[in-house]
């Protein structure tokens, strides 16, 4: 077990209970079991996140894209997501950050290669919340 968590102290994420903390950005992450089980809306993402608790966090929210990137791992295919988290699908992930042009899209990761695309709002697709570390 030792050796693991050094592993994954030299690649900058350490995963701690139900969520992954990014050494690098700052950034933690949940990896709960639901960011692979419940596909929602845009707008229940939005609730899911704002109701999350995860030990003594209550501040999650959707993760922008530029920020749902930082955890893409372009050396690994399905899933291509940094070492650490243990709760992944391959498919579609929220961002909160607008599709140009299209006020009924935002931007989203497909996790099982990395690629970026906007998706509708109505569409049910996986979020995993995120919180800046302080």
């Amino acid at each position: 077990m030792k050796s693991v968590l050094l592993v994954l102290l030299s690649i900058g994420v350490l995963h701690a209970g139900d969520m992954v903390f990014h050494k690098k950005t700052g950034f933690m992450w949940q990896d709960t079991q639901s960011v692979i089980v419940q596909k929602v809306t845009f707008d229940e993402a939005k609730q899911v996140c704002k109701e999350l608790k995860i030990d003594k966090y209550d501040d999650w929210r959707i993760p922008t894209i530029n920020e749902l990137l930082t955890i893409v791992d372009y050396k690994k295919y399905d899933p291509a997501i940094l070492d650490g988290f243990s709760s992944v699908e391959s498919y579609y992930y929220w961002s909160s950050t607008p599709y140009t042009g299209d006020i009924d899209k935002v931007w989203g990761v497909k996790f099982k290669d990395g690629a970026i695309d906007g998706n509708g709002k109505s569409y049910d697709r996986y979020v995993r919340c995120i919180r800046i570390s302080k």
